[in-house]
């Protein structure tokens, strides 16, 4: 193998061209082998060897041992870094530097600190004095716009001399002179800006190393990487995937030039470009390639790339149910675990201390865990009742009132509130610094996660720099081999435990000069948004197909892969949205921009390219939130004619659907998920008696109705902030009701009526809601009133027409009453509430009458018209009918009013309209209702096909669910 070696103009640097036929990072292990090994000595303990990412450092790592081991060499490894722990390594820092929590501290108690009138210039409304983590989110700011103009060897102060908009200039000035008070800060606690350092040792001639450093593919580096090596006093040796010809594409540091590559024409091939559709149809699509894949390459040669992490969970989910497993190599985050999740829904509950939050908090595994074993008897009903007493009172703050009616009701609910309360007293209570809260915090979690603790304690300096962007924490940082073998969401959990406790002890230990007093709900706020920055990774077993990112992919060696996603905006990203930093400046300062991110992944394209036998890219139409992805500009990297036929090609080909299958495993996996079968017959109705609203059900789906009335499945909202429907319809009814029964119901004053209407309906509220349910249950009340003035009218005019109400809410019970309705020998018993009867005594004349909250008449509720004439939907008033003869009323049943009082919101609307069904029609209906019971009792129980309008069993049933079986067809 013949490697070319190019002498820079700096004689201290060396830059080797690799070539790009094959994968660099093999190659770069041969090249070390050939010029350290000796004997059987593999000494590299002299290097500092500098890759661009964890994952291509761990690799590198790995080839080394493996080439040991292969030519029984004993290896001294070099230390391996990633770029960003880079410039430590080549200087001396004045003082302790400040990790970044402690830089972002500083700059928020500069800014607290300053005039307000000062910032405006900054930011045009400030946080107010007690809103600790609002500071530290424009601490943070600031300090990553610092960190980004360091990076290309810029201060505030070279802005501010470069802009020449007048508040831009004023911003920038603000800046500098913010600045300058940091550093003070920081020096008053006896630390340092590791930025700004970096530069004082560049300005002042202090980078060297005594280690030969070997720069491994580090394309990229920033300005300020870039003049610290070429500084330093030492050997660099720049190893460059590219061949020699193409030499003019790099400096002598391996970096590419931008402007060498922005016409660079990509070899792409047609044929290696795969339209798909949504974020399913993409996933699909990898399955599809990877079963291709697996007729030639066994399962290690094989990688999967994403282009943005919301694609990683899809492709998991898609290659499971073809019974192949993958490795996440990015991890997951840690407020994506169980711990995570905890910290976020109890920085929420302590900062609210709202009924709905600490629904939230309890529904965490975890959590719900250790409630039940605190009462394992009120194990089975706590989190019922809990979700009862929310949908049914809507209480808002636990620190207000519960009406009566839910302390009777709920007693286990409220016991469990009172619990979580005490379990969280220790993070409450008078402001501490954010270093004591930690401590508090971590003893906490120990009382729910005792379990999963060992006696060892965590050691701070396990955890990375946490100036750098964290890759990944494997069980507490330990290498992917030593990872656990069977690791799952507990192992994971264990994970983000061990790393997450790591971080407290960090933070407790945190510069005191710099630490700050505040409450425990915005400790808890600030731990959990910095949780973000972590992540565990569970173990990788020896089938599992690796998924990187885009820039992992390479240096990556596996022989095939298939990238999904090379669209905008994943790939190139965008560096230009800053709303300080925007692209035209960026341009102006020289600092890295759109065309630098465009050069990188061209060359990165290129390599993607050459370096393997087989390579897929996927481009599809909408990213996983639904969005639309125009391909990738990284396609324009071609001739006009190549584009023009690409675009072409992705928005008209279609793929063929095809059913995946693959090497790696005999068996055929499909994966449906089938509408749950009912129980088997038993012989016996599993039904005894039926109400109105049954015969509702069972006409709209039969299925549907055996959820409801047989299995008792039932929805329960504890979410919603305001009555549903049928809630308010109980609160109108409840006042009416209360009406019915009392001895004002013959009141004929529409005023008076009105009053005593208000009072039931504000004394029906109270007792159900209280006097601190949310403000769109109070603004309901009102309109419930505006729609009670109009019943008064209404109410007041019926008596004037001679009626009056003979019973309000009167009942027909099977049990007591006997009522029934008899199919072929078969008794069905029948069980109703009826709003209200009305008798008129000059005429004798009977009305059964029933509140509605909408103004559509009994015809449009009860009939659809079809080409065969009208089809009944609902039964209610028929089944009316038919309960007569149990409600004492001596008429002929035929001769009995049935209707609806409307209580609309259009004035108009709200009155009493009596439906008019002729009789051939109520025979009609008689005969479905007896069809209906006939078919219960066979126990058919089919499904419906019909759609329906509110669906409460739409997750059983799968309705709405689009099909992700197959591809794309011409019509998506």
């Amino acid at each position: 193998m013949t490697f070319f070696v190019t002498e820079s103009m700096n004689p201290q640097i060396t830059t080797q061209f690799l070539g790009w036929d094959a994968p660099l990072l093999p190659r770069a292990v041969e090249s070390l082998k050939t010029k350290f090994a000796s004997a059987n000595q593999f000494d590299l303990s002299g290097l500092i060897c500098v890759l661009p990412t964890s994952q291509s450092s761990y690799r590198f790592e790995t080839l080394l041992k493996e080439a040991a081991a292969n030519a029984d060499l004993r290896l001294s490894l070099p230390r391996i870094l990633t770029l960003g722990r880079l410039p430590e390594q080549l200087y001396s820092p004045r003082a302790k530097l400040a990790i970044d929590f402690e830089q972002t501290l500083a700059w928020s108690q500069v800014l607290a600190a300053t005039n307000p009138e000062t910032l405006k210039p900054l930011v045009p409304t400030l946080p107010t004095s007690d809103e600790a983590d609002t500071w530290m989110e424009l601490a943070a700011t600031i300090r990553g716009l610092h960190e980004d103009l360091a990076s290309n060897q810029l201060s505030f102060a070279d802005v501010a001399a470069a802009t020449e908009a007048e508040n831009d200039q004023r911003r920038w000035t603000l800046l500098a002179t913010l600045f300058e008070s940091y550093l003070k800060r920081l020096a008053s606690a006896g630390l340092a800006d590791p930025h700004h350092e970096r530069r004082y040792a560049l300005a002042n001639n202090a980078c060297k190393t005594d280690s030969t450093i070997v720069m491994i593919g580090t394309s990229d580096l920033s300005h300020l990487q870039i003049a610290m090596l070429r500084a330093m006093q030492g050997e660099i040796i720049a190893m460059v995937a590219a061949p020699e010809n193409e030499a003019s594409r790099f400096d002598d540091l391996g970096c590419i030039e931008t402007n060498r590559w922005a016409d660079y024409r990509l070899p792409i091939e047609d044929d290696q470009l795969i339209p798909a559709g949504d974020i399913a149809d993409q996933a699909t699509t990898v399955a599809e390639v990877i079963a291709e894949f697996a007729q030639q390459y066994p399962v290690d040669e094989v990688t999967i790339g994403v282009t943005d992490e919301s694609q990683v969970g899809p492709i998991e989910f898609e290659m499971r149910s073809c019974g192949v497993d993958t490795f996440r190599n990015l991890g997951w985050s840690i407020d994506r675990t169980a711990i995570g999740r905890l910290l976020n829904l109890t920085a929420s509950y302590l900062k609210t201390r709202s009924w709905q939050s600490l629904a939230t908090l309890v529904r965490h595994a975890d959590v719900h865990d250790w409630i039940c074993k605190q009462d394992p008897d009120a194990a089975k009903s706590w989190l019922t009742q809990l979700d009862q007493l929310l949908a049914n009172h809507f209480p808002i703050q636990l620190a207000n009132p519960l009406p009566e009616e839910a302390k009777k009701n709920y007693p286990t609910a409220i016991q469990v509130a009172k619990r979580i309360e005490k379990w969280m007293a220790p993070l409450q209570g008078a402001n501490r610094t954010l270093g004591q809260w930690c401590g508090a915090i971590s003893q906490w979690l120990t009382t729910l996660y005792s379990e999963q603790l060992d006696s060892e304690e965590v050691d701070p300096e396990e955890l990375a720099d946490e100036s750098l962007p964290l890759f990944a924490f494997e069980a507490s940082s330990v290498s992917k081999d030593h990872a656990l073998e069977d690791s799952g969401p507990q192992d994971r959990t264990a994970m983000a435990l061990h790393s997450v406790r790591g971080l407290l002890t960090r933070f407790a230990e945190v510069n005191a000069e710099l630490d700050l007093e505040i409450d425990g709900a915005s400790a808890m706020q600030m731990i959990a948004n910095r949780v973000g920055d972590l992540r565990v990774v569970d173990a990788m077993k020896p089938d599992d197909i690796e998924i990187l990112g885009w820039l992992d992919l390479a240096l990556d060696d596996a022989q095939a892969l298939v990238v999904l996603g090379l669209n905008h905006p994943f790939v190139p990203t965008a560096v230009t949205n800053d709303a300080f930093l925007p692209g035209t400046l960026r341009t102006q300062l020289r600092m890295a921009d759109n065309d630098r991110r465009f050069a990188r992944d061209v060359y990165n394209m290129q390599l993607l390219l050459s370096t393997r036998q087989s390579v897929r890219f996927i481009v599809g139409r909408n990213s996983a939130d639904g969005t639309p992805t125009p391909p990738s500009r990284l396609l324009a990297a071609a001739s006009d004619e190549d584009v023009a036929r690409r675009i072409r090609l992705l928005l008209e080909k279609s793929r063929p659907r095809v059913v995946v299958q693959h090497g790696w495993d005999t068996a055929n996996v499909e994966s449906s998920l089938p509408i749950p079968k009912l129980p088997p017959s038993t012989g016996t109705c599993p039904v005894k008696a039926m109400s109105v609203t049954a015969f509702h059900d069972y006409l709209a789906c039969p299925y549907r109705f055996y959820l409801r009335h047989v299995l008792k499945l039932k929805p329960l909202d504890d979410m919603s902030a305001e009555l549903a429907a049928n809630q308010f319809g109980d609160l109108i009814h409840g006042a009416l009701e209360t009406f019915g029964d009392s001895d004002d119901r013959d009141e004929a004053d529409a005023d008076k009526i009105e009053k005593i209407l208000l009072h039931h309906l504000h004394r029906y509220a109270s007792l159900r809601y209280g006097d601190s349910a949310s403000t769109a249950v109070a603004l309901q009340i009102r309109q419930a009133e505006r729609r009670l003035r109009k019943v008064a009218i209404e109410q007041a005019k019926r008596i004037s027409e001679g009626w009056v109400i003979k019973e309000s809410e009167a009942s027909v019970d099977d049990k007591r009453d006997g009522a029934c309705i008899e199919v072929d020998g078969f008794k069905m018993g029948l069980r109703g509430r009826l709003d209200r009867i009305d008798y008129h005594p000059d005429s004798g004349r009977w009305a059964i009458l029933d509140y509605k909250t909408h103004g559509h008449k009994p015809e449009k509720k009860h009939l659809k018209k079809t080409d065969e004439g009208f089809k009944w939907i609902d039964l209610q008033l028929p089944l009316y009918r038919m309960m007569i003869p149990y409600l004492g009323i001596e008429a002929n049943p035929t001769e009995v009013q049935l209707g609806y009082f409307n209580i609309s919101d259009k004035d108009e609307e709200t009155k009493i309209n009596i439906a008019e069904f002729d009789e051939p029609l109520m025979d009609q209906a008689r005969q479905l209702i007896l069809d209906c019971v006939r078919r219960i009792r066979d126990e058919d129980f089919a499904p419906s096909t019909d759609p329906i309008q509110y669906d409460d069993y739409d997750m059983i049933m799968q309705t709405g669910v689009m099909s992700v079986a197959g591809g794309m067809d011409d019509s998506e």
